[in-house]
C-alpha cells in the first residue's frame, strides 16, 4: 500500500538533503571531452557556424530561489563543457519572467518549465520544446491538496506511509494515473485560506483552480488565496498555519523536511488531481538547428551520468530527461482555454 507515494516522498527528502553518490563521479564516458565531442560533433568549425560565444540558461523558481541558484551553476558548467560555449545560469524572479526572458532574447535555454510554461514558451516566445522530465519512470504528476486540519477534509483517519500522512484513498495510489482521488473533499475548501504556488504554475494554481470551479467554488473570490512563490513555500505556509489548505506537486513535503522534520505528520494530503504532463526544457527558436540538437544531446548525456543525475535531482527532483512531443501538453492548452471561459462568465 502506497509504495509509490513513499518512494516519491523519500526521494524528495534525499534531494532536499543533498543526496547522491559520495564521490560525485560520472558513470562511464558521458562526461569530459568525450561528451563535448559527442554534443558538438568534434572540432569541425563548420558544425559551429552561427553559434554564439555565450548562452544564457534560465530556471523556473519553483522552489527556494537561493538553493536553485546554487544548484544551477553545476548544470551550466556541464553544458558548457559539452558544447564548448560559455553558459551563464540565472533564476527568474517568477514563472512569467522565464517566458519574458525567452521572448526578449535574454535566454537561449530554459529549464524546469512547468506545463503551462512549456505551452507559453512555444506559443508566446517561439521556443522549441526539446525534453521532458521523468520521475519514477513516469512523465506525469499530479496536484496534491494538503491541510493542517484533517478533521475537516479527511473522511478516514490519516494513514502513515513512511512518515507522511494521507487520507481519502490517496494512501493507496500507485502513480499519477490513479488521479483524481478525494476530489469530493475540495468542496470543503470554500471560504478558507489556500496557499497556491504561482499564477503560472499548472499544479500550483491552474489545475486546482479548475478543480475548485468543478466543486462549485470561484477560485478568485471563493477562497482566500495566498501565493507562496514556490511549491516548498506552499507546504511551509500550511505547516506554519498561514493557510489551512495548500496545493503543490506530489510530494513537495519531502523538499522541506530539512526545515520542518515533522512536516509529514503535520501536513496531511487529502486529494489528488487528474494526471498532469511533467515539466521540461526548451530552447530559443532562433538558435541554429545544429546548436539546438547539440543542447538536447548534451542534456541527455548529462542525465545519463551519476554526477548529472545528482545535479538534476537537486534542481527539480529529475531522474531522467526524455524526448517530448508538443502534443503532450494539449491537456494544458484545453485547461487554460476552459479556465478562461469560466473566468469570463
Amino acid at each position: 500500500m502506497g509504495k509509490w507515494l513513499a518512494a516519491v516522498a523519500v526521494a524528495a527528502l534525499v534531494a532536499a538533503c543533498g543526496g547522491g553518490d559520495d564521490d560525485g563521479e560520472p558513470d562511464g564516458g558521458g562526461n569530459g571531452d568525450g561528451g563535448a565531442d559527442a554534443a558538438t560533433g568534434g572540432d569541425d568549425d563548420g558544425a559551429r557556424e552561427g553559434w554564439p560565444d555565450e548562452l544564457t540558461l534560465v530556471f523556473t523558481p519553483s522552489s527556494e530561489a537561493q538553493q536553485l541558484v546554487e544548484d544551477a551553476g553545476p548544470l551550466a558548467e556541464m553544458l558548457a563543457e559539452r558544447l564548448g560555449v560559455d553558459v551563464q545560469p540565472f533564476v527568474a524572479t517568477d514563472y512569467a519572467g522565464v517566458i519574458v526572458a525567452l521572448e526578449a532574447g535574454q535566454a537561449s535555454i530554459a529549464g524546469g518549465l512547468g506545463p503551462q510554461q512549456m505551452v507559453q514558451a512555444e506559443n508566446q516566445a517561439g521556443a522549441e520544446l526539446i525534453l521532458q522530465s521523468e520521475r519514477f519512470g513516469d512523465v506525469q504528476y499530479v496536484t496534491q491538496w494538503f491541510t493542517n486540519n484533517p478533521d475537516t477534509y479527511c473522511q478516514n483517519d490519516p494513514v502513515d506511509v513512511d512518515g507522511f500522512l494521507f487520507c481519502n484513498g490517496v494512501e493507496d495510489a500507485t502513480g499519477p494515473g490513479d488521479g483524481p482521488i478525494g476530489e469530493e473533499a475540495i468542496s470543503e475548501v470554500a471560504g478558507t485560506s489556500v496557499a497556491f504556488v504561482d499564477q503560472g504554475s499548472a499544479s500550483g494554481h491552474l489545475v486546482p483552480s479548475l478543480q475548485l470551479f468543478e466543486a462549485g467554488i470561484d477560485p478568485e473570490n471563493g477562497v482566500e488565496a495566498i501565493f507562496a512563490g514556490g511549491h516548498d513555500n506552499a507546504v511551509l505556509a500550511v505547516y506554519r498555519g498561514d493557510a489551512e489548505v495548500g496545493v503543490s506537486f506530489n510530494d513537495a513535503r519531502g523538499d522541506v523536511v530539512d526545515q520542518a522534520a515533522d512536516v509529514g505528520e503535520q501536513v496531511v494530503v487529502f486529494a489528488w488531481s487528474p494526471p498532469i504532463p511533467n515539466d521540461g526544457f526548451a530552447v530559443a527558436g532562433d538558435l541554429p538547428e545544429d546548436l539546438k540538437q547539440a543542447i538536447t544531446d548534451a542534456l541527455v548525456d548529462i542525465a545519463d551520468t551519476d554526477e548529472g543525475r545528482e545535479v538534476l535531482n537537486e534542481l527539480y527532483n529529475i531522474e531522467d530527461l526524455v524526448p517530448v512531443d508538443s502534443s503532450a501538453y494539449d491537456p494544458i492548452r484545453r485547461l487554460v482555454e476552459e479556465l478562461g471561459q469560466l473566468l469570463d462568465q
